[in-house]
């Protein structure tokens, strides 16, 4: 009995946690795979169109994103040097605001913080594991960026 309950714990351990991953992409693919994995709805942009996240990272894909009463703006960033999806950046409707963050809730747990500023209204909202994620939420929308470790 208690080779079996060490073994059902090592499975446990072993299993890859769900999180390492922006919705239906995974940190690492390639800008076509990701473009393919949003089913089109997000398009590879022209040369001209690309921009710098910063010293590491170029937005080379955009689109949009809807699910579940959800829908954004959403920008793929790729490392300069591999190629590999590293950061994916949202933008939407203050009314949504709350709708993501319990989308953020419901896979990655509770947040690091969640900060109300009375002054201004603002939300800002993080966690640092697994991912790097910011959200922060004004009366003017709210902006994303989830990032893969180490990004």
């Amino acid at each position: 009995m208690l080779r079996a309950a060490l073994l059902v714990l090592l499975l446990l351990a072993s299993v890859a946690p769900a999180h390492a991953a922006w919705e239906y992409t995974r940190w690492g693919m390639t800008e076509a795979q990701a473009v393919t994995a949003s089913r089109r709805a997000v398009r590879s942009l022209p040369a001209a169109e690309r921009r710098m996240m910063d010293a590491r990272v170029e937005y080379r894909a955009r689109g949009t994103f809807s699910v579940e009463g959800l829908r954004m703006n959403i920008a793929f960033g790729f490392d300069i040097k591999s190629g590999a999806l590293a950061c994916v950046s949202g933008r939407g409707v203050a009314a949504q605001g709350d709708v993501l963050r319990q989308r953020l809730i419901s896979r990655f747990g509770p947040p690091e913080f969640d900060d109300q500023h009375p002054r201004s209204g603002e939300q800002d909202i993080g966690w640092t594991t697994p991912d790097k994620i910011d959200l922060v939420v004004t009366s003017a929308g709210f902006t994303l960026l989830h990032c893969a470790p180490g990004y």
